[in-house]
């Protein structure tokens, strides 16, 4: 063969096995954006029967500041009368979890809870 086409056909592999390597390695350091919301829905969704088996929780969803309405973390709803508060976790995920009584809770709240009894 000649001397010119091995160089050109190694030099050609050289360079698709480093592409290879180089977007493998991109493609696990990228971390896709996902929306904070979106997070949380994803996190009440699988905890859901944790949450909903513990006796006094009626639903949960997003926790949000009252004054800017930004997402705070997750908001666990329980009746006036619950007793075992311990039961439900500080955290999910990496959100914290904020109880909230239903007698307390507006309409627009309960409206929006993501998972209920």
């Amino acid at each position: 063969m000649n001397r010119r086409l091995l160089i050109t056909i190694g030099v050609l592999a050289t360079l698709v096995v480093g592409a290879f390597v180089f977007f493998s390695v991109i493609g696990f350091m990228i971390d896709p954006i996902v929306p904070t919301d979106t997070k949380i829905i994803d996190i009440l969704f699988k905890n859901e029967d944790y949450l909903l088996g513990i006796d006094g929780v009626g639903g949960a969803g997003i926790a949000r500041n009252e004054s800017n309405n930004y997402i705070i973390g997750i908001a666990v709803y329980v009746e006036d009368s619950m007793t075992s508060v311990q039961e439900i976790l500080n955290e999910l995920g990496e959100f914290k979890v904020f109880i909230k009584k239903i007698s307390e809770t507006s309409e627009f709240e309960k409206e929006q809870m993501i998972i209920r009894k």
